[in-house]
Parts: structure tokens; C-alpha cells; sequence
């Protein structure tokens, strides 16, 4: 079909171009006389070329219709619920955000539609309702170390997903080797299914967790993370009672051990399972001139975290609202092709929804961890990249995040500039919201982007790390920062509006660009003795540059560069 941006087709066609890559001038021979570059804002990537097309002609709008005190109570409410998929709370925050979208005419206006997919869970669905750990002295003095009975309880996460419900009582031992039968194990070892067999097979009467990730240290010095509760999972259908403890309370109850000569765990909890679905809330902008085709917005509900992710389902939510109301205004014309907003469960949504729908994704950008506090968490804004040559070697000023590499299939490694345009986009968001700092990452995978990028489909993430409270009793609203929430959700949706409508007059800022991203991995590479990765990323520059030329003048809006704010 002319016009038809079709991502598979693009593919091929590269596989012969992409050899004759153009030879790439120093960046400081890149900018023409009219060019701006960036304030330098984004630290952690390459410049780009700062003009008002791509996504600074939707950024404005975007940020201006944002309503912050809405995302925040938003967030708020979700953080209140402990979002396992497919139980109560993961269903009351989706009926929320749903009934949301109906106020502002999704369900029931022309070109907003409205409608849920079941996605299949590989397990039962698990609900955790109470729990209570406690120590008990030999003079019998009882001291509660963690306990909930409410899902917006600060100690939620003393019960794992996935943990049997228990009742039980037990000596303290410290090591397997000092296990005796109807011993506890109290560790600061990961609960792992190896663990779980070896203090079974020793009879152990519970395990008690103290772990926390190498990201998880309170980077200001102030020991935060000592009490800190880490939300883990264990393997469905466990029957060794698993609690989690913060580290604070492991050496109370070695310190107790110490002073005694013994020390007696007493924990109980509560949890029962359900069925093995859980919903998919898909919320779409149609549009105008290729209704077919579709950019993904992805904002997984699930896990007890305000941060994570209450706080990017959230933004997302805000961004389709302002949407829907600037559209039905008409300040706003629908977008050439049709926009959808994904909430549900992490992985299994994405997957549910690209095996029932009709349209065809030409692109996915997952938020994730949007609205964390610089100033409370350190985290800083992120842009991880579909998988591209700095995934396989990263040279400077590429870094892994403590979240850590992940190996790459090579046949994810197909050149496309939807990172050209992400980068586009948070400059473009921090010269409106003022000197907003930002970064990237290469591609580590790990949510809902890798459905699309396995699938064939370019993909980004954007998200916050290293967040010293993720996944763990400390990420609720006291480390969200409102105004984090639309600065980075905004740089999500004007991404995907970009590629959903994009407009000939957007192309010069793309490829300046995106030369300047080649220039610096090639000089990078060169730099580091690298010929065979500056060749590849040579190829990459090339073949992004096809990528983005088919964006923009394979599929021009019939109404041209008017659109936007």
C-alpha cells in the first residue's frame, strides 16, 4: 500500500543498504548556521538537534493539559492497594482508571474507543491478606518486628507473592548448617527455589529473608534502606512458609540470639488464590488517515509500589485524557494513525492484547517508574533503547544501570531511529519544564517493551533507576514527585505521537540528529581500537536513517506540518 510504513518490509529493504553507509563529518562540523544544539541536558547520550519539529510540536500541549494533582491522586490510590494481577486491588485500580477514560469520552465519542482483554497468567492468581512476624525472648518478652492486615500497610511486603498461608513457631537459626527440624532460617540470602529445597529438606519450619538488591543502599549516606522490606516472589505452589524482614529487623533478631542463647520466630499469614486471568484495560485514539496501524503507549498496573508503577500507569492515563479533551476541543486533530494506551499486567497484557488485535503496531514505548523524587531516591530519568550494537559492547558514554546487561539476540538488532525521537522528545520536555536532567541506557529488557521487541517491533522504555526503594516497603507516595510524573510521561506520549503523526518537515532534525549520535559511536569505537563496532554502528546510523526517512515522507499527513500544538 503507498504511504504504508510497514517495520518488516523497512527491514529487508536495509539488509542491501545499510553497507553503503555515508561517511560521518565530527559533530562540531554538524551543526549549521540556524542550528541549536541542545542545552545539554541529556547528560548520559548523545546531543540532538533542538528545532520545534518531531516532538516539540506536541510537548506544549501535552505539558500544559497535564494535571498533576489528578496523576498524583491517582497514584495515590493505586499505592493503597497491593496490585497482584487479576486480585482486588490490581481490578479496583483498573476500574478506576477506566471510569477515568469514560468521563472523558472513551466508550462512547467517535474515534475513542474503549475495551478489555483477558490476559492468561501462567499461575493462579495470589492474594495476600495479613501477616505478622514476631520474636520472643526466653524471659518472654514478644516484640512485633513487621505485621499488616491492610493492603496499604507500610509492611505489605513482609508476605511474598506466592507464599503459603502459615501459622508457626520456631527457633531462630542462622545458617543451614545450625538448622534444626522446626528451626526458622533467618538469612540475608535471596530465597531462591535451591534455598527453599535445602531448608526444607533440613526442616525448616519457615524461611525469613533479609535480602535486598545491590541497587537498593540508600545512595545519601542516611541508611534508609536498612528498613526496608524487599517485595519478592517465590515459585507458585511452595509449601514452605517465606517471610521477607528489613535488614534493620535481622539484626534485632541476631543481636537477641546473641544476648539469650536463643530467640523464637512466631510468624502467621493469610493468602488464598483465585483464577488464572487477570484484565487488560486498552484505551485508543483512532486514527484519522491509517486507523490501522498503531503506536503503543504500555503502563503495567500490577505490584505495591507507588513509583513502581502506580506512578507511569498514572501518567499515561493523564497524557489519553489531555489527549481526549484537546481533540474534542479541536485544538487538537486526531492523530494520522491510531494511538492505544495499554494498562494491565506486566509482559502478559502486552501479550494478550498482540494476540487480539486487528490493527498492526509499528512502534511501543513502555512507562515505567515515572514519577520518582530525584531528590528523595536519586533516581534519574532513563531512556533504555531498542536493542542497537552498544547493547552487545557499550563504550562510553553508554553504561549499564545495576539493573545489568542482558543478552542480545542478534536478529533484535534491526536498525530504526525511534531512539533519535525519544531523545528528541526529553530534551524537548526539559526546555519547556526548565533544565530537567535526563539520560539513557542500552537495552537491559525486563518489561513490557521486550514483547514488541521480540516481536519484531521497534521499541523503547522509559523509566527512573537506580531508585534505591524499588521493589521494596519504601517506594510509596513520600518518594513521588508530581511534576517527575508529566515530565516523563510527556517525553512518552510525544514520542509516539511523533511516529503516529509524523510530517515531512520533521526529517532535517531527525537525521542531523542521528548523525550526530553515529559520529560520537564511531568515534567511540574507533577510539577504543573497535573497527568491527564502528562498522556496526555505521550500519545502525545508516539504517535509522532510512528508518526515519520512511517515518517521515512514506506516510505525510494529507493536512502537512500544520498539526501538532
Amino acid at each position: 500500500m503507498q504511504g504504508r510504513f510497514d517495520s518488516a518490509v523497512l527491514a529487508v529493504a536495509l539488509c542491501s543498504s545499510c553497507a553503503s553507509a555515508p561517511q560521518i563529518p565530527p559533530p562540531d562540523q554538524l551543526f549549521a548556521a540556524q542550528d541549536r544544539p541542545d542545552p545539554g541536558t541529556h547528560t548520559g547520550g548523545p546531543g540532538v538537534i533542538v528545532s520545534d519539529a518531531g516532538p516539540a510540536r506536541f510537548v506544549a500541549g501535552l505539558y500544559d493539559a497535564f494535571d498533576v494533582e489528578r496523576a498524583l491522586a491517582t497514584t495515590a490510590f493505586m499505592d493503597a492497594r497491593h496490585r497482584t494481577p487479576g486480585g482486588p486491588g490490581f481490578d479496583q485500580s483498573l476500574d478506576r482508571i477506566a471510569a477515568e477514560l469514560r468521563r472523558a469520552g472513551f466508550g462512547s465519542q467517535a474515534r475513542l474507543e474503549l475495551h478489555e482483554v483477558l490476559a492468561a497468567l501462567a499461575d493462579p492468581v495470589w492474594i495476600g491478606t495479613s501477616a505478622r512476624l514476631a520474636m520472643r525472648t526466653p524471659d518472654g518478652h514478644e516484640e512485633v518486628l513487621h505485621e499488616f492486615s491492610s493492603p496499604a500497610d507500610r509492611d505489605r511486603c513482609l508476605l511474598p507473592r506466592h507464599a503459603p498461608s502459615a501459622r508457626i513457631e520456631g527457633e531462630a537459626c542462622f545458617s543451614l548448617d545450625e538448622l534444626r527440624p522446626g528451626g526458622v532460617l533467618v538469612t540475608e540470602t535471596l530465597v531462591r527455589p535451591d534455598l527453599v529445597l535445602r531448608a526444607r529438606n533440613g526442616g525448616a519450619a519457615a524461611i525469613v529473608s533479609a535480602s535486598l538488591g545491590t541497587y537498593n543502599v540508600d545512595p545519601t549516606g542516611r541508611e534508609r534502606h536498612l528498613d526496608a522490606v524487599h517485595w519478592r516472589e517465590l515459585e507458585p505452589g511452595g509449601d514452605v512458609p517465606v517471610a521477607q524482614i528489613s535488614p534493620r529487623s535481622f539484626e534485632a533478631l541476631r543481636a537477641a540470639h546473641e544476648r539469650h542463647g536463643s530467640v523464637v520466630v512466631s510468624y502467621q499469614a493469610e493468602s488464598r488464590t483465585a483464577g488464572m486471568q487477570a484484565r487488560t484495560l486498552v484505551a485508543t485514539i483512532v486514527g484519522e488517515e491509517h486507523a490501522d496501524e498503531t503506536v503503543v503507549l504500555t503502563a503495567h498496573v500490577q505490584e505495591p509500589g507507588a513509583s513502581d508503577n502506580a506512578s507511569g500507569a498514572a501518567g499515561l492515563l493523564e497524557c489519553a485524557l489531555g489527549l481526549a479533551e484537546r481533540i474534542g476541543r479541536g485544538d487538537l486533530a486526531a492523530p494520522s494513525r491510531s494511538l492505544t494506551f495499554l494498562w494491565g499486567a506486566e509482559l502478559a497484557g502486552s501479550e494478550a492484547w498482540m494476540a487480539s488485535t486487528e490493527r498492526t503496531p509499528v512502534a511501543a514505548i513502555a512507562s515505567v517508574m515515572a514519577g520518582e523524587s530525584r531528590g528523595e531516591t536519586g533516581a534519574i530519568p532513563l531512556l533504555e533503547r531498542h536493542p542497537d550494537p552498544g547493547a552487545v559492547r557499550e563504550l562510553p558514554p553508554d553504561q549499564h544501570t545495576l539493573w545489568g546487561r542482558y543478552d542480545v539476540d542478534p536478529g533484535w538488532l534491526v536498525p530504526n531511529g525511534l531512539a533519535v525521537i525519544a531523545r528528541c522528545a526529553m530534551v524537548d520536555v526539559s526546555l519547556r519544564a526548565g533544565a530537567w536532567e535526563t539520560s539513557e541506557n542500552p537495552y537491559e529488557g525486563g518489561t513490557d517493551h521486550d514483547v514488541f521487541i521480540h516481536a519484531g517491533i521497534p521499541a523503547v522504555l522509559f523509566w527512573h533507576f537506580t531508585d534505591f526503594t524499588f521493589h521494596t516497603s519504601l517506594d510509596r507516595m513520600d518518594m513521588v514527585d508530581g511534576d517527575e510524573i508529566r515530565r516523563a510521561s510527556v517525553a512518552a506520549v510525544a514520542t509516539a505521537l511523533s511516529i503516529a503523526d509524523p510530517v515531512p518537515a520533521d526529517l532535517d532534525r531527525y537525521l542531523r540528529t542521528n548523525l550526530l549520535e553515529t559520529a560520537l559511536r564511531v568515534a567511540a569505537a574507533r577510539e577504543a581500537d573497535d573497527e568491527e563496532l564502528a562498522e556496526d554502528w555505521n550500519r545502525w546510523g545508516n539504517g535509522a536513517r532510512h528508518w526515519l526517512r520512511a517515518l517521515c515522507l512514506g506516510m505525510a499527513p494529507a493536512r502537512g506540518a500544520g498539526r501538532g500544538n
